[in-house]
C-alpha cells in the first residue's frame, strides 16, 4: 500500500528541473584552441616532410623547413600562421650528403682535391627566376589546404583569447575602478562595445561585452538606466543598438 502511494505521488510530482550547464572554463577553452593550432601545424609539417622537407630549425617566433634538394626554397612557418618561401643559401656538406652534419667527417677529405666544388651547393641561386617560381608554386599548391587550416586555427586561437581573456580583463579594469563615478564607467564600457567593427570578429566581441554587461553591470547596484542607454544608443556608430 505504501509503495502504491509513493508511486502515485511520484507521478503527480513535477519533473525535476534541468540542471544548469556548467560554467565555461576559460583555461579549458584556450587549451582546445592551443591543441587545434598544434594539430594544424603538425599536419603542415607532415605535408612538408612528404615533399622532401625533412629538416627544420627554430628561430625566434618562426620555424625554417629545409629540403634535401638544394634549389627548392626554404619554407618559413611563423607562429602567427604566416608562411613564406625563400631561396636556400649556399650550403657546405660532405660529398653524397645534403647537409653538413650528415655523414662521416672523413668524407670532407674528398673536398680538398676537388677544391670544394663537390662540397658546396649554391642552392636556389643557381636557377633562374622562371624555374624557381614554378618550384615555389608547386610547394604552395601542395600545402595550400594545410596552410589555410593553420591560418584559420591561429585566427580562432587569437579570437578566443580576445573573447575569453582580454575583453573580460579590460572590462573588469574599467568597472572595478571605483575612483570614477558609475555613469562614467558605464559610458566607457558602452564606447568599448560601440568601437568594435561590424564584421564577424567584431560581432563576437560585442556579444562577449554584452554578456559581461548583463552578468556584471546590470546585476550590480549601478546598472544602466533606460534613459542613459537610450542616449548612448542614439549617438552610436554601430549598425545595431545595444539591447539589455
Amino acid at each position: 500500500m505504501l509503495l502504491l502511494l509513493a508511486l502515485a505521488l511520484a507521478e503527480d510530482a513535477p519533473p525535476a528541473p534541468t540542471p544548469p550547464p556548467p560554467e565555461e572554463n576559460v583555461d579549458e577553452v584556450m587549451i582546445i584552441y592551443d591543441r587545434e593550432v598544434a594539430r594544424a601545424r603538425d599536419a603542415l609539417q607532415l605535408k612538408l616532410r612528404d615533399g622532401g622537407y625533412k629538416r627544420s630549425e627554430r628561430h625566434g617566433d618562426y620555424t625554417v623547413f629545409k629540403n634535401d634538394t638544394p634549389w627548392h626554397p626554404q619554407v618559413w612557418v611563423h607562429d602567427d600562421g604566416w608562411v613564406s618561401l625563400r631561396r636556400q643559401p649556399p650550403r657546405i656538406h660532405s660529398p653524397g650528403h645534403a647537409f653538413a652534419d650528415q655523414g662521416s667527417p672523413l668524407n670532407y677529405l674528398w673536398c680538398i682535391p676537388t677544391l670544394m666544388t663537390a662540397c658546396v651547393s649554391v642552392g636556389g641561386w643557381a636557377i633562374g627566376e622562371r624555374k624557381y617560381s614554378a618550384i615555389k608554386s608547386d610547394v604552395l599548391e601542395g600545402t595550400r589546404e594545410e596552410v589555410r587550416a593553420l591560418n584559420d586555427a591561429v585566427v580562432r586561437e587569437h579570437l578566443g583569447q580576445r573573447l575569453y581573456r582580454d575583453i573580460p580583463t579590460d572590462l573588469d579594469t574599467i568597472w572595478r575602478d571605483t575612483t570614477q563615478p558609475a555613469n562614467v564607467r558605464r559610458r566607457v564600457i558602452y564606447l568599448y562595445w560601440d568601437s568594435r567593427l561590424d564584421n564577424d570578429a567584431g560581432v563576437a566581441a560585442k556579444e562577449a561585452i554584452r554578456a559581461y554587461i548583463l552578468g556584471v553591470v546590470q546585476t550590480s547596484a549601478e546598472p544602466f538606466p533606460a534613459e542613459e542607454l537610450k542616449e548612448l544608443n542614439d549617438a552610436r556608430q554601430s549598425l545595431e543598438e545595444l539591447k539589455l
